[in-house]
């Protein structure tokens, strides 16, 4: 089966590369070559091989967050220390999201192999720094009101 072209030329009937090749558009290239790559990059990217550490909030990250709750319960609790309880939810949204990615089976364990032990500490640490940092903050202006009534 032949195919006229919008040149007149006519291409080679089971191969339009080595048609292309003879015009200089493009090079000749064999499409089992082209299929072995293929093949192999779906075997390499299973789920054995697939990297967490990349997706994952770095150790200063891990404690920027906790640092942020505390010093807005801080400053809410200026006006009125109960204000600074306010951010216990959030403390608790964040530090659930932070253990529950720890406890996966799946993500658990290659973020245990990928960053070691170290990062769980760090994530566990905290996570309950950012729950009690507003309780702190909650706990200190509290005594400071009460000392200052006397």
């Amino acid at each position: 089966m032949r195919h006229a072209t919008a040149s007149g030329d006519m291409p080679d009937r089971y191969s339009i590369g080595s048609w292309a090749a003879r015009r200089g558009k493009i090079a000749p290239i064999s499409i089992t070559k082209a299929r072995i790559p293929l093949f192999g990059f779906l075997v390499l990217s299973s789920p054995v091989f697939a990297e967490v550490a990349d997706k994952e909030p770095t150790i200063p990250q891990l404690w920027i967050v906790p640092g942020i709750i505390t010093a807005i319960a801080f400053v809410a609790g200026m006006k009125r220390p109960s204000f600074a309880l306010f951010l216990l939810p959030v403390a608790l949204f964040c530090a659930w999201g932070q253990i529950d990615e720890l406890h996966d089976p799946f993500v658990g364990p290659a973020i245990r192999a990928e960053l070691g032990d170290a990062y769980f500490t760090h994530g566990y640490l905290s996570s309950v720094a950012g729950i009690i940092g507003p309780l702190i903050a909650w706990a200190v202006l509290r005594y400071y009101r009460v000392r200052a009534k006397r």
